[in-house]
Order: C-alpha cells, then sequence, then structure tokens
C-alpha cells in the first residue's frame, strides 16, 4: 500500500492530519504502508522571503477576530495530538517552496516524512521563520542531513522541477485543498480526518486490493 500525503508546511490542518495520520498508522500495523510527502503551496505567489504575518493576515482575513477564535479550537485540538500551537510566535508568513526544497531533498535520503513533520513543528510550535535558508538548514541537521548537500539543494534548487509536476498532479487528481490521503494513487480522502477514518481507509484499500481481477480468466 502507498500513501501519498499531499500537503502545505504553512498549514496547521496538515499538521494535525500528519498527526492523526501516525495514529492511523500505529492502528494498522499490518498494512505498514509506504507514506510520501507531497507538496501543494497554498500560497505560491508570495514573495521568496515571505511576509510579516500581520500584513498578511490584513490582505487575506476579512474578520481578525473570528479567525483568532478559529486558531484557539485549532489550538485545543491539536492537543488530543500532542501538538502545540503557538500562533503567538509566528512573525512572517513564507513562501513555503524552499521548505518543499528541503523535504525533497530529504526523500532522497529516506527521510521526507521525518523531515516534513521537523518543519511543521518548527513553524507551528516554535514560531521558526521555515523560508529562511539558515533556519532549514539547521532543521535538515536535526535530522541528520548533512549542512552542505542541504544549502546547496536549496540554493541551486534541486527537485523544483519534480515539486512542480506533483502539484499539477494534485490538480489532475481534483485536490483543491490539504491535508489530501491519496491512496495507491486512486483513493483519495481529504482534511485532517481522524485516525479511525485513515485506518478504516486503510482497510478498503486492502479489501479492495485483495479482490480477483475481474478479467483474469
Amino acid at each position: 500500500m502507498r500513501i501519498d500525503l499531499y500537503s502545505d508546511t504553512v498549514c496547521p490542518w496538515c499538521y494535525l492530519g500528519m498527526r492523526r495520520l501516525r495514529s492511523a498508522l500505529a492502528m494498522r500495523p499490518q498494512f505498514a504502508p509506504q507514506v510520501r510527502w507531497r507538496p501543494f503551496e497554498l500560497n505560491p505567489e508570495l514573495p521568496i522571503d515571505g511576509l510579516e504575518r500581520a500584513r498578511f493576515l490584513a490582505t487575506r482575513v476579512a474578520d481578525l477576530e473570528r479567525f483568532k477564535e478559529g486558531e484557539k479550537v485549532l489550538a485545543d485540538i491539536g492537543k488530543s495530538v500532542g501538538i502545540e500551537f503557538r500562533f503567538d510566535l509566528i512573525e512572517r508568513v513564507p513562501n513555503s517552496r524552499r521548505s518543499h526544497l528541503l523535504i525533497a531533498h530529504a526523500a532522497r535520503r529516506g527521510r521526507q516524512i521525518e523531515l516534513g513533520e521537523r518543519v511543521l513543528r518548527a513553524y507551528f510550535e516554535e514560531g521558526c521563520d521555515i523560508g529562511d535558508i539558515d533556519e532549514l538548514v539547521r532543521l535538515g541537521v536535526d535530522c541528520g542531513l548533512k549542512d552542505a548537500e542541504i544549502r546547496s539543494a536549496l540554493v541551486l534548487r534541486a527537485g523544483q522541477d519534480a515539486i512542480v509536476a506533483a502539484e499539477r498532479h494534485a490538480v489532475s487528481l481534483g485536490l483543491t485543498g490539504v491535508p489530501a490521503f491519496v491512496f495507491n494513487g486512486v483513493y483519495a480522502i481529504s482534511g485532517a480526518q481522524e485516525a479511525d477514518a485513515l485506518a478504516n481507509a486503510m482497510d478498503q484499500v486492502a479489501a479492495e486490493a485483495a479482490l480477483p481481477d475481474p478479467q483474469d480468466p
């Protein structure tokens, strides 16, 4: 079984969805699926160095008080899966392309999920600027990657074509938001689903894969 997790590193629901997927995998150890991070940039038009969060919210949020209430609700939900959302620490909203380049580099070393979760934690719990190259290098080193190789991948934008291709594929699948979980390339569910729902989806995919092919003689 393969699970493609379409996410953006500036999406709090993606962080929640990743934690719930981790719980679902623990509930179904017999499947041991291959989980792959897939990029889906929510704000690709942002300057490469991002924007101050206050300025970003001023241009995107019509009702700031209602938005803040939503953050409080999300913070309470996060605690149920061990996430301590600290929206108050976030000073900048980054362009997430560099963070996806880092995760793509980590994928070539077999550490993309570990690195993806580390980047999410840095942004949402530590208030780090995950658009900053030095910060991304630090996070990559935290996950066992080499400083010089990370910096080279980020500066040279290694893997950028693959990121663009993955995002185009997401559009072809009809995905319009994240997180989204695509099982075996064909069965997709969207949103930060509860762990039970994700585990049940794995059951369904496994059951369908076990059915005989009607075209077999």
